[in-house]
């Protein structure tokens, strides 16, 4: 039986859908298969548990296999590789036999009931073990491929269906059929040409390369005359180069050695400073490039020593900005030796840092401020940074006005006294990072905790703190 694309109204088209729906179970119509849609057509031989993104891949698909009649159909999941058109409801698989005359001439044999799961991408896929029962050993595949001497080649199409069955568009792909005999007991061999599964971009294929996105901070601190510049690249285990600039200048490279890159710019000049650090990974199949950049105020100070502001530039008024505030006055540490003279301690409170969110909606992101001191100098010497930790102290915030704004505060970090693997906030630390975003006012501090050796000669010693503000 076949069935012809008829448009009707009233009991005329009601009695074409009672027909319909005996009809399709056997066969249809050329014409009802809609336009060809461009992709390919996909076996797989595992039974897909949920998304196919995640279940199948190039390891478990197959083109073809020999199926005794006792055993279910040659595939366990059945996909595509592209999109059906806009309005696609189900699919439903069927292999065309080739006959004398058109195609509207040619039966259609239903090799599964109609579906409609769908993977992440919206593409359809069949995969219901409810329907193993359905065999491509068909008496009308055999029987013609019987005629043909025992081989024969046939489209085997997957039809995109939208209300009532219409169809909207179809797939299609070559199946050769091989019968040994013409029992229906005995073995068939076929096959489907092996496509190539979308990328994992594309949503696909597990096996694929993954590309991992990565992210670069770039912040400067102040060393004696100098000023050093530090990328920090995450994931920190991505190899590869960061390139440091200013401007169009290349001021040098650096290998990424856990995640950081140094560049030591010898005694810039008073003024603002636009730096930019980029990170080229050594292996492009795993890790994607990324920059960061960031403009600087320098200060020189008595003795030539430098004081380095952050400058963020505001957003436009109409779209709001994020801007924040760090205090002017100088924090003192007033160190004092334990009983036994066996340390040097201090501490001291950094406050007054403020987050300042007022971007519209569309602009909304997350942030997280970072700091990173600088070695303390002094007349007597120099004493690294690393021995300078702190406790962050819960963020407030005050007048949010849209949104879910959440900040959590950073990690504390311990004196290299203490923890000798320790880089103290010599190293950029996060001081607080939003986890919801909105928009407010943020309050930050810390406790800083300052543990140094006792041997450290007696004097004055400063750092420069460097406070830089990142939106994700």
């Amino acid at each position: 039986m076949k069935l012809t694309k008829v448009l009707a109204t009233g009991v005329a088209g009601a009695l074409l859908a009672g027909i319909a729906g005996v009809a399709m179970a056997t066969s249809a119509s050329a014409a009802d298969f809609g336009p060809a849609v461009t992709g390919d057509i996909l076996w797989f031989d595992a039974q897909s548990t949920g998304l196919l993104d995640s279940t199948l891949t190039s390891a478990n698909q197959v083109d073809g296999s020999l199926q005794p009649d006792a055993v279910a159909r040659p595939w366990k999941t059945l996909a595509l590789s592209a999109s059906c058109p806009a309005g696609t409801l189900t699919i439903q698989p069927y292999v065309h036999i080739p006959a004398p005359g058109p195609e509207i001439d040619w039966d259609a044999v239903s090799m599964a009931a109609s579906v409609d799961t769908k993977d992440a991408q919206g593409r359809f896929y069949d995969s219901d073990p409810d329907q193993l029962a359905d065999r491509m050993n068909k008496p009308q595949i055999r029987a013609y491929a019987t005629a043909q001497g025992g081989t024969a080649t046939l489209p085997y199409v997957v039809v995109c269906q939208g209300t009532a069955g219409a169809p909207l568009g179809h797939f299609t792909t070559p199946l050769t059929v091989h019968v040994t005999a013409p029992s229906p007991t005995t073995a068939i061999t076929y096959s489907i040409p092996k496509a190539s599964l979308p990328t994992r971009d594309g949503g696909w294929d597990s096996t694929g390369p993954v590309v991992t996105a990565t992210t670069t901070d770039l912040m400067a601190a102040a060393s004696g005359a100098d000023l050093v510049l530090t990328a920090n690249v995450a994931p920190s285990a991505a190899a590869g180069t960061v390139t440091f600039k200013e401007g169009a200048t290349v001021l040098g490279s650096g290998s990424v050695s856990s995640g950081v890159a140094t560049q030591t710019v010898t005694a810039p000049s008073a003024g603002d400073h636009a730096y930019t650090a980029s990170f080229e990974p050594s292996d492009t199949a795993a890790f994607g490039p990324s920059s960061g950049s960031q403009t600087y105020t320098v200060v020189v100070g008595p003795n030539g020593q430098l004081t380095v502001t952050l400058t963020v530039p505001a957003a436009p008024v109409v779209d709001g900005a994020l801007t924040f505030s760090v205090p002017t006055a100088a924090v003192a540490l007033s160190g004092q030796r334990d009983t036994g003279n066996t340390r040097i301690t201090a501490t001291a409170q950094l406050g007054g840092i403020t987050v300042n969110d007022t971007r519209r909606d569309g602009l909304l992101a997350g942030w997280k401020v970072n700091v990173q001191a600088s070695d303390f100098t002094g007349a007597k010497g120099t004493l690294n940074a690393k021995y300078l930790g702190w406790t962050p102290a819960l963020p407030t915030i005050t007048k949010e006005t849209a949104g879910t704004l959440a900040v959590q505060a950073g990690s504390g970090v311990t004196s290299a006294l203490d923890d000798a693997k320790s880089t103290g906030l010599g190293a950029s630390k996060t001081l607080a990072a939003t986890t919801g975003t909105g928009r407010g006012t943020t309050a930050l501090a810390a406790a800083l905790n300052l543990a140094i050796p006792a041997a450290t000669a007696e004097g004055s010693y400063t750092s420069t703190i460097t406070v830089t503000l990142v939106s994700n």
